[in-house]
């Protein structure tokens, strides 16, 4: 229902959020505990492979060197060792590549077999940087493993016999060749892993399919039981904590069913209950007023039809018609000489009357009921005038609620062709004249064009509702009451509704 006050029309509903799906959300998740484990075993492999690739490299090292030592032996008792250690080298260092250190040295320290015949009779340089490395292989005595950043070097010393401390065969191994190993392993191992990690994500997809199936029906109730279909309810059988909690929920609905019938079995006595004091009021103000019992009624079934009629939703409508009755309350407050003056009106008699607007509105409008606050605008309001020249505040326009336009029409319609004990009711050429002539100054020149574009719905309503004061017995009544009446007719202003 709209503001009573306002009517304005409701503000668009909020743009729905986007939903983040839960399948997108575990698919991710998986993704990144698979990555994350695959990340970790993979550092942690890459390292155990260095190393083991390390101690193979120790171990394939000293062999090597022991076996150069095994060669070189006799070679350095000869008188020129150099011609048979430089070829055996070039020979062992063209099979070995990744191996760029080999040399034999004799035991003062100077070169006597190497690749690089210019190092021949020199003392040995070693590589900057050697230390000493722990040795996961056995090693016998003399023998030695040392590193630095791009080497691991194996020093083994040579003899032949007896004949011990001859010299030393040394044979350095390139690092970066076991790191295009680790390299190598690293990217097969990645790719099993992107495997790995695309058939999770898949698996964990499907599963959450499965899993959220119940999830989708039970969102689905949800939305059903938000919507006000509490009869359908949700038929999972799931054996998991979903399957008790879409139970719990149907109990829950069943509930709310129950509450709701009670709650609206309630609303609707309430609403019955004000109809009939509101008409029981109307009623009493009518009779207090000497006009006819049906006006209320009329009064308050034209409101209704020229509110739909004018664009106002079923609802206002029907609200109207409830309220529409209660117009003339004030009426109350109005001493019987002059609410039930059979002749003209004085000036100071008129005014008197106009305050019945006002008396309205301030029965009505201490309540916070939403009929009886539409009673009391339309109360306050129904003989306020289009351009602003009516009562009790001289409202114009659009100033003046829906309500109140619509009832000012429609009341004047119906008191002009309806009789009352002071004058007969009017012929209905006049009355439409009447009615016309107010198109802009009296009523608001829309809801005029409706009215009368609709015209037979409202003598359908006069039908339906008609006073037996419109019998010829009742005017000839009329007239013996009242022989001027004829006179005042014409004259639409003392007319009061």
């Amino acid at each position: 229902m709209k503001d009573l006050d306002q009517l304005q029309e409701s503000p668009p509903p909020a743009k729905k959020r986007p939903v983040l799906s839960l399948r997108l959300i575990a698919s991710l998740a998986v993704a990144s505990l698979v990555a994350g484990a695959v990340l970790t075993i993979s550092h942690r492999n890459e390292n155990y492979i260095r190393r083991a690739l390390e101690e193979e490299a120790e171990v394939r090292l000293l062999l090597e060197a022991r076996y150069l030592a095994l060669l070189t032996s006799k070679a350095l008792l000869s008188p020129f060792p150099e011609l048979m250690l430089v070829p055996i080298i070039k020979d062992l260092q063209k099979a070995r590549p990744e191996v760029p250190l080999m040399v034999v040295l004799d035991s003062q320290g100077l070169v006597l077999g190497d690749s690089d015949p210019r190092t021949l009779g020199h003392n040995f340089i070693p590589p900057i940087g050697l230390k000493v490395r722990t040795a996961s292989a056995s090693l016998h005595l003399g023998e030695e493993i040392s590193e630095n950043q791009e080497l691991i070097v194996v020093n083994v010393p040579v003899a032949y016999a007896d004949q011990d401390g001859l010299g030393k065969a040394i044979i350095g191994m390139d690092k970066a060749h076991l790191e295009n190993h680790v390299r190598i392993m690293r990217a097969d191992l990645y790719r099993y892993s992107a495997f790995l990690l695309v058939g999770a994500m898949v698996l964990a997809a499907l599963l959450m399919t499965v899993m959220l199936r119940p999830i989708k029906a039970l969102r689905a109730g949800l939305e059903e039981i938000g919507r006000g279909n509490l009869d359908s309810p949700m038929k999972i059988t799931d054996p998991t904590e979903l399957g008790l909690l879409a139970k719990n929920v149907n109990a829950m609905a069943a509930q709310l069913k129950a509450s709701n019938a009670l709650a609206q079995e309630r609303e609707k006595e309430v609403l019955e209950t004000q109809k009939e004091i509101i008409h029981t009021l109307g009623d009493v103000v009518e009779s207090r007023s000497a006009e006819t019992a049906n006006h209320t009624l009329r009064v308050g079934d034209m409101s209704y039809r020229l509110a739909v009629f004018s664009g106002l939703d079923k609802d206002e409508a029907e609200l109207l018609r409830m309220a529409a009755p209660m117009h003339d309350i004030g009426k109350i407050g109005i001493p019987d000489s002059i609410l039930n003056k059979p002749g003209k009106l004085t000036t100071e008699e008129y005014e008197i009357i106009k305050t019945h607007a006002a008396i309205g509105y301030g029965i009505l409008s201490k309540s916070d009921r939403l009929i009886l606050k539409a009673a009391a605008i339309v109360a306050h309001e129904h003989h306020e005038r289009w351009d602003g020249t009516g009562y009790p505040r001289g409202m114009r326009g659009e100033g003046i609620h829906i309500f109140g336009r619509i009832v000012s029409l429609v009341d004047v319609f119906d008191a002009l062709y309806s009789d009352r004990v002071y004058r007969p009711a009017m012929p209905l050429d006049k009355v439409l004249g009447i009615i016309t002539d107010g198109r802009g100054s009296q009523f608001e020149p829309r809801l005029v064009d409706i009215f009368l574009d609709n015209f037979p719905e409202f003598l359908n309503v006069l039908q339906k509702y008609q006073d037996v004061t419109s019998s010829p017995g009742m005017r000839k009544m009329v007239k013996l009451i009242d022989p001027e009446s004829e006179v005042e007719e014409a004259k639409p202003e003392p007319v009061l509704s």
